[in-house]
Parts: C-alpha cells; structure tokens; sequence
C-alpha cells in the first residue's frame, strides 16, 4: 500500500501506535519515503485472555461501537476485532457562496451528503513452531460514504464505497545458536472503489467507476551478529494490477495496468567504544517493470526503470542520556497506483507522474530519561534540508480539484522540536514544534520561490493530562499557520487553531467514561483540501474491559 495513501479511509480500530520514522527509513518497510515512513502498528495477537468493548456517542450523528478479544489457547495467541463507526457529518459551516471576497453574500448552511459508515474485521493468530514463531493476520475493511461536492456547491447524491482487503503471513527465527535469524514475510491485498456521481455534481460529467487494485508480495530478510557488527541482507518481488470499470460506458472493462518489481539490498550497524557508537549504513536496489494502459487508447505503454537508495548515519551517545544523530541518504520512489489513477471527484490520479528524487540530511540531539516521578522523559531536537527532484504533491486547480504533479525541483529544510515528561506524578506534558520552509525551485516564474502546496510554515501540538484523585483531566491545543494549495500561492488556507478538553473517570473496576469537548472555540476552520470542518463538538465515550482468564 506504498506511495500516496489517504489515511483518512482508514479505520483506526485495531490499530495500537503510529510510529513515524524521519530521515533514515529501516529496509524491512521495503520502500523509500523522502520524508519518511508512518508505521500502523496493529495490536498483537495474544497477552492475557481480555475482552474490551466501546461505545462512543457524540455531535452531528456520531457513532462507534468496538468490540475485541484476545488471549491465549491450546498455544495459539489469537486476537478478534470487530469496529463500527458511523456519522451523518451534518454540521453547519459558512458557505461563501463562491466569492471569496464577497462578504455581502456570506451565509450559515449545513453540510449535506457527508455521512459515512465504516466497519473493520480484524483477526490475527500466532504460535511457535519449534525455534521459530509464525503470525498470521487478516483485515477486512468496508465504507459507504457521501462525497459532499466542491467548493461552494452541494451534492446530494454522490457517493465513494471502498473495500479492502489485506492477508499476511509472516516466519521468522533465530539460528546459528542464536547468532543469526530470518524472516519470510508474504502478503496481499485487494482493495475496489466505486465512486458513483450519476448527476455530475463533483466530477467532470457522470461517473459510475469502479475500480479494483491488487498487490502481492514477498520478502526474505537474514541477518548476522557478529562481534559488534549486525549484517542485514534482504530481497523479494512483487506485483501490482490496477483494474478500471466504466460502468456508464458500453464497453465497461478498460484494459488493466500492471507494475512488477524486484527489491534487494543489505543494512549494516556496527557498535564501537563501548556501544558509545553507532554506525548505521545501507544500500537498495528496486527494479521496476510498468506495463499501464493509456487513457487515451487501447495501446499499453511499457516502461522499466530501477531506482537506487542508500544511507549512512551516525549515532554518538555523549552523556547521561543525550545523543547526536545524523543522517544523510539519497531516496527514489516511483508514483503510488493512487496517485496515477485514483479517481473520487475532486481527487484525481496522473498517469504521467514520474518518480521522485531526493537528497536528505538531518542532524539533531535526543535525550531519553529515566522512567520517574518527576522530570522530562524525551527531549528531541532537529534540523533537515531535503532538496528533490520530481517531487510529487497534491495541487488544486481552479476547479477545486486535487491532482497530484511532478514539482521539478524542491527544497524542504526547517527544525523540528518534541517534548515529554512528568512534574510531581500527577502532571502529564507533551509537545512538538515544526517550523518549515518548503520552497518551490522551479524554473517557471509563476511558482519559483513561492511555498509547496500542503505545506505550513508552522504547526504546534500540545498536551497536558492532570490526575485528580480517581479523575483524568486533559486539554490538547492543535495550530497550523496559514498555507496554500496551489502552486503560484493564489489559493490559501487561512491558519487554524483548536482546543480540545476532556476528562476520563473509572466506573467500577472494569468500566471507565470518557467526555471530551473538541474546537472549543468553535473555529469554523478548513482541512488540507480547502474543505470545512465542523466545529465545537462533543463526544462521550465507554469502555469495558473484561478478565476472561479463570484465575
């Protein structure tokens, strides 16, 4: 699922922590983010024999019902999930009628056609067989949502489903005593959208498309300790079919595109006075064959291409906890099938999208505490400068309609800040700071020196969470300065700012509820895509956890 991903069309039920890895990207992720890679970790199978059910009622229709359990039998680890989420997104917003500076004609509307639902079965197993431990997991992923229309107009019947499914199976082990391991991963996904405009509200004429994309794969990984050198080689393929359907045409079934490829490499990390050092390197080789359709024949156009990526830190371990990282790599990644052929209206894919280049350097210091009553638990500082070649962003057009496009040349550098820690047990902190420059180093007068669309200068998020005897308190503020969505910096996103509060209270020993109050100041403020969100809202929320274990 590599590339561009919507992660708003992902349900979070099932997923325990986001990892977000800036700069040097592990090879076992097998792909090559410019700016990174975020890491959805689901829950593992297994751990005490729990049950745990939710409910959450809230504003503008909002539901969601969970429910899970997971233990351990006859030596599998098991874990079964099941998620419901439901909203009518009905909430009111200021609709400019389509003159931005014309305030004459300013009125308060409510969102209509915004609805969603969404359901997520999850299961997943595990068990050692001999030395080794073999996981098994399953997703299965399902929504019906309205597409509420562009711009200042409202659609009343157009409609996105998506279905997803994803399957992996992964063996791994140690050997040689323990001196050595392996890991065989193999994986497939599915996944079909069906945007149905029957009325032409959103996209360029009616639409009833339905479209299907594949991927399978399969990685081998082995590694090697040896002394203070840990050895990685790793290798695999895999395969990815886009299928389009123009149900409205009398001769629906387009031909099919097709992407194989071939990835190899090898990582090393070698430790040195006294595990006071840390140098990390590595080196990829991914093989691309690309066999798409044209769009505007029945010819299919066939490229290959191979993209090399590599990388070299260094992590020096100072004193009592601090420690300098820097990183320097060089990273290509070819356009996501999202990118080339989405299509939803006011999203559209570009199939003459070519990979991205980049060059990128960051150095910065971090400091981890101690786990104690009192004091900073994280402190991280950052700097970054990553000049691209061919970058791929998101722009909207006149017609409000998002298309993703090659940038020819770019140049993002700016520092990032992040904080935690504990004052007097009961006080909980968090923070993070980013302040950016993403500077747009085309050729074209229209656009070079102006900021990359999506991209704000500023964002800050803080937290804090006050324990009061059996009480939870917390506040949460979220701001992001004033940003643009199109190249020549013509059409801005003006900053936004929101509190959220919140308190969390046992009820019993296995129950607990939630209130939590969101956009306090119920700033009528806009997402990346230029598009409303709602404003100040409330939610509660149930939780129930239950001991199955006949201890």
């Amino acid at each position: 699922m590599g590339g561009g991903v919507d992660l708003g069309t992902l349900p979070v039920g099932g997923v325990e922590s986001i990892d977000v890895y800036r700069g040097a990207v592990p090879g076992r992720f097998g792909g090559n983010g410019l700016g990174g890679v975020i890491h959805l970790r689901s829950r593992p199978a297994g751990g005490p024999a729990l049950a745990h059910l939710r409910a959450q009622v809230g504003a503008f229709g909002t539901k969601q019902l969970s429910a899970s359990v997971g233990g351990r039998r006859n030596d599998w680890d098991g874990l079964l999930l099941v998620d419901y989420s439901h909203s009518d997104n009905d909430f009111r917003f200021l609709d400019d009628n389509g003159t931005q500076y014309n305030l004459v004609d300013d009125e308060w509307t409510t969102r209509l056609n915004s609805d969603f639902d969404s359901g997520r079965i999850m299961v997943r197993a595990a068990r050692h067989v001999a030395d080794s431990r073999v996981q098994l997991s399953h997703t299965q992923d399902v929504s019906h949502r309205g597409l509420p229309g562009i711009g200042n107009f409202q659609a009343l019947h157009t409609r996105f489903d998506t279905r997803r499914r994803i399957s992996e199976v992964n063996l791994f082990g140690p050997m040689a005593d323990g001196r050595a391991g392996y890991r065989l991963k193999m994986y497939r996904s599915a996944e079909r959208t069906e945007y149905k405009d029957l009325h032409g509200e959103v996209g360029t004429g009616t639409q009833h498309d339905r479209n299907t994309t594949t991927s399978t794969g399969l990685r081998l990984e082995g590694n090697v300790l040896f002394r203070g050198l840990l050895a990685t080689l790793f290798g695999g393929g895999h395969q990815e079919r886009f299928s389009p359907e123009r149900r409205l045409d009398p001769q629906p079934f387009s031909p099919s595109s097709r992407r194989m490829g071939t990835r190899a490499g090898a990582e090393a990390e070698l430790s040195g006075f006294a595990e006071r050092l840390l140098l990390h390197a590595g080196v990829q080789m991914e093989h691309l064959r690309d066999d798409f359709a044209d769009t505007e024949s029945t010819d299919q156009i066939e490229h290959t291409q191979t993209l090399w990526s590599s990388r070299l830190g260094l992590v020096i371990d100072i004193v009592n906890g601090w420690k300098l990282q820097t990183h320097v790599g060089r990273y290509g990644r070819p356009p996501g099938f999202f990118e080339l052929f989405g299509d939803r209206g006011a999203v559209v894919g570009n199939t003459d999208l070519v990979s991205e280049t980049g060059l990128n350097l960051d150095a910065g210091l971090l400091y981890r505490g101690e786990v104690t009553h009192s004091g900073l638990r994280l402190v991280e500082v950052v700097i970054y400068n990553n000049e691209v070649d061919d970058l791929i962003r998101f722009v909207q057009n006149s017609q409000r309609v998002s298309r993703p496009h090659n940038i020819g040349r770019a140049r993002l550098r700016g520092i990032e800040t992040r904080a935690r820690g504990v004052l007097a047990t009961r006080l909980h902190f968090e923070g993070s700071y980013t302040r950016q420059r993403a500077e747009n180093l085309s050729p074209f007068s229209f656009e070079t020196g102006k900021d990359l669309p999506n991209a704000p200068p500023r964002r800050l998020r803080s937290r804090v969470t006050v324990d009061v005897s059996v009480l939870s308190l917390h506040y949460e503020l979220s701001h992001e300065s004033r940003h643009f969505l199109d190249r020549a910096n013509l059409r801005p996103i003006p900053a936004r700012t929101v509190h959220t509060t919140g308190v969390r209270c046992p009820v019993g020993d296995a129950i607990s509820m939630a209130i939590e109050l969101r956009n306090l100041t119920d700033n009528q403020v806009a997402d990346l895509w230029g598009y409303p969100l709602p404003g100040r809202a409330a939610f509660v929320s149930l939780d129930i956890d239950l001991s199955l274990s006949r201890n």
